[in-house]
C-alpha cells in the first residue's frame, strides 16, 4: 500500500522529510521479523518488553504483530508493535511488572479479548496516523476483542494520546540501565474507543481508503 507525500510536514527522522511510503505488516514468518523486532525493542526502551529468555532463544512469538512504514531504499520511518492477548494478562503486565514473555505464555487462544499496543511511532504525523490505523482498524474488525490497551513509555506518543483526550489508568516506574522509566498504560473498552472522535476515524477506515483519508485529513487528527 503506497501512500503519497504531503507538503510542509515536520519530520523527526534525520533523513526523511516527506515522500511516498508503504505500510507493511510483519509476523514471525517474515525474514525481517526478528531484526525489526530488535529495532523496536531498542527504540522503545521499555523495561517490560524484555524477553526471558533472550529474543534469540524465544520461540513463541507467533501472536506478535508488527506494522512498518518504509520509504525509498527500505528505510523504516514508522512502526507499530502489538499483540492479541487477554484482558487479565494486560492487567497483570500493568500491575505486577510481568514481562512480555510471561504475557504470551499465559494466554490461550480462546482467552484473547484484548489488543495490547507496546510501541507506535512515525517520522511525521501522517506516518504515525497511518501506523495507528493499521492496528486500530484491525481491532475494530475483530468483535472478540473488547479492550484496547497502550502500554508505552515514548513521551511523544504519550502526548499524542493525551491530546486525543485519553487519560492513563496506570503510571508505573521500572528501572532500566540505572534509569527509572515511567510506563503509561491507557485502557479503553470498545465503546470508549468508538466514542473518541480521533480514534474512531482510524477504526473505521479500511486500508483501501487510507490514502484518500490521509490526503483529506492532513490538517486534522492529533499532533
Amino acid at each position: 500500500m503506497a501512500i503519497p507525500n504531503a507538503p510542509d510536514i515536520k519530520s523527526s527522522h534525520p533523513y526523511y522529510t516527506n515522500g511516498e511510503y508503504e505500510i507493511q505488516s510483519l509476523d514471525i514468518h517474515d525474514d525481517s521479523f526478528y531484526l525489526v523486532l530488535k529495532m523496536i525493542l531498542s527504540y522503545e526502551g521499555n523495561p517490560s518488553l524484555k524477553l526471558k529468555p533472550s529474543l534469540e532463544g524465544f520461540s513463541d512469538l507467533s501472536r506478535v504483530k508488527i506494522s512498518i512504514a518504509t520509504t525509498s531504499g527500505g528505510q523504516i520511518i514508522g512502526h507499530g508493535l502489538y499483540l492479541e492477548t487477554s484482558a487479565q494478562s494486560v492487567l497483570e503486565l500493568v500491575n505486577i511488572n510481568r514481562d512480555l514473555s510471561e504475557v504470551m505464555d499465559n494466554c490461550d487462544h480462546k482467552d484473547r479479548d484484548a489488543m495490547l499496543v507496546l510501541s507506535s511511532a512515525g517520522a511525521t504525523k501522517q506516518v504515525e496516523n497511518s501506523i495507528m490505523s493499521t492496528y486500530i482498524y484491525m481491532f475494530s474488525q475483530n468483535r472478540k476483542l473488547r479492550y484496547l490497551c497502550f502500554s508505552i513509555c515514548d513521551e511523544g506518543f504519550i502526548k499524542k494520546l493525551s491530546t486525543a483526550k485519553l487519560e492513563p489508568f496506570k503510571v508505573r516506574t521500572m528501572e532500566l540501565n540505572d534509569r527509572m522509566i515511567a510506563i503509561h498504560s491507557f485502557l479503553l473498552s470498545r465503546s470508549e474507543l468508538m466514542a473518541n472522535r480521533f480514534l474512531l476515524k482510524l477504526a473505521v477506515i479500511s486500508p483501501k481508503r487510507l490514502v484518500t483519508f490521509l490526503s483529506n485529513d492532513m490538517q486534522g487528527g492529533c499532533k
